[in-house]
């Protein structure tokens, strides 16, 4: 009698397997998710109390700046120009410069004076060409600088003036500053400027990875998602993985690849499997062992909560 009722307990869960794991797989559970405080600081604090520029925490990527001076730029203009990289570099004790034949990081034209008005005549202008947008830093991809008329000055203040645009300065209400819209020849690089480069360019130039978009739904015990990683840092990452957790349990490891300055890559998965049991929390964590150096590592989190 026993035997007979073994059996048929064993039928019976011969009959339920099956029918556990398609409700195991198959019973759709809603997951909801939230982003993790980011935590710590991305950089370093610039001062700009008394700094005039037209966009804040702008800088290149790198300290040691190339620039070509165009076959136009000759005689005085080009001796001018160069003087005004040796001033800047020697005010700006983290920044140097050198010169190459073409593809630099600021490009330098001459051509005869640019009219602005009737009566006025600009003698230079300079600035960024091409910026990179990410969250904090702006990263200044190519500076370029036109000069059209002769240096005025013994000391290049113009080619000081548009040098400083290039690095992000704006107008300064200082007459005796280099920065001023109209040329004295008295005028200087101020040390309020220089503290300002100091700032920028004492934070190292590292990758920032960040989990900026992620859905998720857990259909039993497979996940389903689509995580997008930017990279809002100075530089490019080689290689950089996500890392999934279940309840502090790691799940599964996968490889987005390299990511450039300003671009992210997203990532779709389906049937991740979770395994048997409930999980209340699941994790995404991008770069988990801390293979790339990073300026905030607190964005590389996120916690789902079932």
């Amino acid at each position: 009698m026993i035997w007979k009722l073994v059996g048929v307990l064993f039928v019976v869960l011969l009959l339920m397997f099956p029918v556990f794991i398609l409700y195991s797989n198959f019973t759709a559970e809603s997951v909801e998710f939230r982003m993790n405080d980011v935590s710590g600081e991305t950089g370093g604090v610039i001062s700009y109390v008394d700094v005039p520029v037209f966009s804040e925490n702008l800088r290149f990527n790198h300290k040691d700046i190339s620039y070509f001076i165009d076959a136009g730029c000759k005689g005085v203009r080009r001796k001018a120009m160069i003087k005004a990289f040796e001033i800047f570099e020697e005010k700006m004790d983290l920044i140097s410069f050198y010169e190459i034949g073409g593809s630099a990081d600021i490009d330098v034209e001459c051509s005869e004076g640019f009219q602005i008005s009737e009566s006025l005549f600009a003698a230079g202008e300079g600035g960024p060409s091409r910026i990179i947008n990410t969250s904090f830093f702006k990263t200044i991809e190519k500076g370029s600088i036109f000069l059209y008329e002769d240096p005025m000055c013994d000391y290049p203040i113009v080619e000081l003036h548009e040098l400083g645009h290039v690095f992000g300065f704006d107008h300064s209400e200082d007459p005796l500053n280099t920065m001023y819209n109209t040329t004295n020849c008295k005028q200087r690089i101020s040390e309020d400027m220089v503290r300002m480069i100091d700032d920028l360019y004492s934070v190292e130039a590292l990758a920032d990875a960040s989990i900026s978009e992620l859905s998720a739904v857990k259909t039993g015990r497979y996940l389903d998602f689509n995580i997008t990683v930017l990279n809002e840092g100075l530089v490019g990452i080689d290689a950089i993985s996500l890392t999934i957790y279940g309840d502090g349990e790691k799940i599964t490891t996968m490889e987005f690849g390299e990511i450039d300055i300003g671009y992210g890559r997203t990532l779709r998965a389906s049937n991740v499997k979770l395994g048997f049991g409930s999980i209340e929390n699941i994790d995404f964590v991008v770069d988990s062992e801390n293979k790339v150096r990073e300026l905030n590592e607190g964005n590389n989190f996120v916690r789902m909560t079932t």
